[in-house]
């Protein structure tokens, strides 16, 4: 046989065996069917969605509705990426209401030129306390999550950190960054290390530096920390990549799309454990995030990786 020959089976047999990898790929999973599992659609509530002025600014809630009325629920408060709307991540937001949480969704920029992050931090405090004074006994400061994406997570990380330095009305119990777009180190160093600190980086981001979320993780003084590596689901059909703009549920010019299994498995599980781990008191043992449960991405030995302090 001729070199050339040899090298077009060679060829052949690759193309091949990609064309039946892709026959025999795994198909793309779809929500969990347990109620127990908090990425699950399974929902003991209905939600009712507000928008409130606090001190001129916007500030959006979504609140479990259909329970006994005698009910206390965790505090989400979520921070936006840049240029990004309510809309861009209502179906999130929509979905942890309805699992027993109520979410806070503050205007905490004062447009898309906004760089003052302090500022933004101190806003996004102080908008979330005072969305949760207007739901009186329905939420407690004792029950509080901040969160954010990208932007939102840099600002939702310094938000953090003031609400300890200033003593703020309201703290957080446990911290949630995806794909934070930026740190203030300074800022974090007066967070009480009793807060839990979950940071999260997905494996095709091309639009924030890896870096950034790993300085939050190293330099966060939580006894109780992670760094959740979210991996894409490039080997089923369809594929699902978890590029910088995975957390949206409605897509934006920039990108995202709608609601897949990086939500279910990822984003939606993690923020309503982290609350409902809260809401029991702050053990920080919810499986769904402190566990193996948290790396589970509903298929069979594929898991996201993490770096642990626990």
């Amino acid at each position: 046989m001729t070199r050339a020959a040899l090298f077009f089976l060679l060829v052949l047999s690759g193309l091949l065996a990609n064309i039946q990898a892709k026959a025999d790929g795994l198909q793309l999973p779809g929500p969990p069917v347990s109620a127990a599992n908090p990425g699950s659609k399974v929902y003991s509530y209905s939600v009712q969605g507000a928008e409130i002025s606090c001190s001129g600014r916007k500030v959006n809630l979504f609140v479990p509705t259909g329970g006994s009325g005698s009910e206390v629920f965790p505090v989400l408060v979520y921070g936006h990426g840049q240029a990004l709307s309510l809309e861009n991540y209502q179906a999130t937001l929509e979905h942890l209401a309805k699992k027993g949480i109520v979410v806070i969704f503050p205007a905490y920029d004062t447009g898309f030129f906004d760089t003052n992050w302090i500022r933004m931090g101190t806003d996004y405090v102080n908008l979330a306390a005072c969305a949760m004074a207007s739901l009186g006994k329905q939420v407690t400061v004792e029950q509080v999550v901040f969160a954010g994406h990208s932007k939102g997570g840099y600002v939702a990380g310094v938000a953090a950190g003031v609400a300890f330095k200033n003593k703020m009305s309201i703290k957080p119990k446990t911290v949630i960054l995806l794909e934070p777009a930026g740190a203030d180190l300074d800022s974090l160093r007066f967070l009480d290390p009793s807060v839990s600190m979950t940071v999260v980086f997905s494996d095709h981001d091309t639009i924030v530096k890896e870096s950034i979320a790993q300085s939050i993780y190293s330099s966060a003084p939580s006894i109780i920390k992670q760094f959740i590596g979210l991996k894409s689901y490039d080997q089923t059909i369809p594929t699902v990549t978890a590029d910088h703009f995975w957390p949206l549920t409605k897509s934006s010019a920039f990108g995202g799309g709608s609601e897949n299994a990086l939500h279910y498995y990822g984003e939606w599980k993690w923020l309503t454990a982290a609350a409902l781990d809260v809401a029991a008191g702050a053990k920080f043992n919810n499986p769904y995030l402190y566990g193996e449960e948290a790396l589970d991405k509903g298929i069979p030995n594929f898991k996201d990786s993490v770096q642990r302090s626990f």
